[in-house]
């Protein structure tokens, strides 16, 4: 027979026990046992929103049915749903898909007012897909190559003109990166978005524009601009015949591309890391997918989470570097 006592001190451990579990088993071999939520900082109907819902596709049916959902947390140039992820518990269930923008590019131009961490607050699990951006000139333009165009901004500094969908996006720093690299004076137009842009650049009101190559793509192969170059290290195979920027002389190892990336807050098990990542790596290799994408200029990758945290480490050096000297930073 327990006394009353006994009984009393039998109760608080069993609450203590109760209280030391949580609602769900939060180990590699449970994972997953509750919705796990792709957090994506944009707007719905971009590009991150479109590989999200494939991969929040994928996972659901490899995890038997278990709920993956997209969650689409735009603002403040998509640093406050990167933010949300950052501070989110790191147990496997919020994750976070996002761009170079975010990650790589953002920290350098807004400085304290970015305030996640991109080294110290996310581990990298896989980035799922890249894509180049298209230097386009007007059909017009006298320059019929990326080595005639520059010769001519050599020629004339400051005269030529080119457009970006905005200060501080990545098609304004692929030109800045240009600039620097070729030792060239561009005067750049920044427009409201990327369609006023290529309108601008098909009225020849601007030389020229670097444009994503899913946006340069059409008008490129109805005619109705050229393409000079891509932003890539390598050609892209969507555009064979377009050489890449640093194919050139002096520009060698030029490379700014857009890339789609998924990670996880630091500290989330690395099992469960491991277990994300092979979802990503079934998805990149599903032919379907595949056969969706690629013709569409993208790159998939799908490398392991040691050969993403290099890549992010690296752009984050190379970004901080284009910054510095365009000064970009200042004009926010």
């Amino acid at each position: 027979m327990f006394s009353y006592r006994q009984k009393i001190a039998g109760l608080a451990l069993s609450l203590l026990a109760l209280q030391s579990v949580p609602a769900f088993a939060q180990s590699a071999e449970d994972y997953p046992n509750q919705t796990v939520r792709i957090i994506t900082p944009f707007e719905a109907g971009g590009g991150t929103d479109i590989v999200s819902r494939e991969l929040a596709n994928k996972l659901q049916g490899l995890w038997n049915n278990n709920a993956v959902i997209v969650e689409n947390k735009p603002g403040a140039n998509g640093n406050l749903g990167t933010d949300i992820v950052a501070k989110s518990k790191p147990d496997g269930y919020s994750l976070l898909l996002t761009t170079n923008a975010t990650i790589a590019i953002n920290p350098q131009l807004f400085g304290d007012r970015v305030k996640y961490d991109p080294i110290k607050d996310f581990t990298p699990v896989s980035m799922l897909s890249s894509l180049p951006f298209v230097f386009l000139v007007p059909p017009a333009s006298p320059a019929k190559t990326m080595e005639e165009f520059l010769e001519l901004a050599k020629k004339s500094p400051g005269t030529l003109s080119c457009g970006s969908s905005g200060v501080g996006g990545g098609a304004h720093l692929a030109l800045e990166m240009l600039k620097s690299r070729a030792g060239v004076d561009i005067t750049h137009i920044p427009y409201k978005g990327t369609g006023s842009s290529i309108t601008a650049l098909l009225g020849d009101h601007i030389d020229c524009l670097f444009v994503s190559i899913l946006s340069a793509s059409p008008y490129i192969k109805q005619g109705q601009l050229r393409a000079l170059a891509v932003s890539s290290l390598d050609r892209n195979s969507s555009l064979p015949d377009v050489p890449a920027v640093a194919e050139l002389p002096g520009l060698d190892g030029f490379e700014s591309d857009l890339w789609y990336g998924l990670l996880v807050p630091t500290g989330t098990d690395p099992k469960i890391v491991q277990k994300v990542y092979e979802g990503v790596k079934a998805l990149i290799d599903d032919p379907g997918f595949r056969g969706r994408f690629e013709p569409t200029g993208a790159v998939l990758v799908g490398n392991k989470p040691e050969e993403f945290a290099k890549q992010v480490a690296s752009d984050i050096k190379k970004w901080a570097t284009v910054v510095k000297e365009s000064g970009v930073a200042e004009q926010l």
